[in-house]
């Protein structure tokens, strides 16, 4: 796996993934998850797809960005492993 490369794929399942890519082929574990609605892909018909992907990449923006210090970054993703889901309003 090249972990140095992200992909963003539609899953079977209608979610939209950001992922490392493999090299192999094979399935790596997400690293976020986006489902749109079927309401939001018929009004936006083939552009939800460019909807995900600039909204995860404004996500790795701000991740990458000096208004994110990185050790809130390790914090917060140490928090998100040893978490359940968490819902976002």
């Amino acid at each position: 796996m090249n972990e140095s490369y992200l992909e963003i794929v539609e899953l079977e399942n209608g979610e939209i993934v950001l992922r490392p890519a493999s090299d192999e082929g094979v399935e790596t574990e997400p690293l976020a998850v986006l489902k749109i609605s079927d309401t939001t892909k018929a009004y936006l018909q083939d552009r939800y797809f460019e909807l995900a992907k600039r909204m995860f990449h404004a996500g790795i923006d701000f991740v990458y960005s000096e208004d994110f210090p990185e050790s809130e970054v390790h914090e917060t993703m140490d928090e998100a492993l040893a978490s359940d889901a968490k819902v976002i309003h």
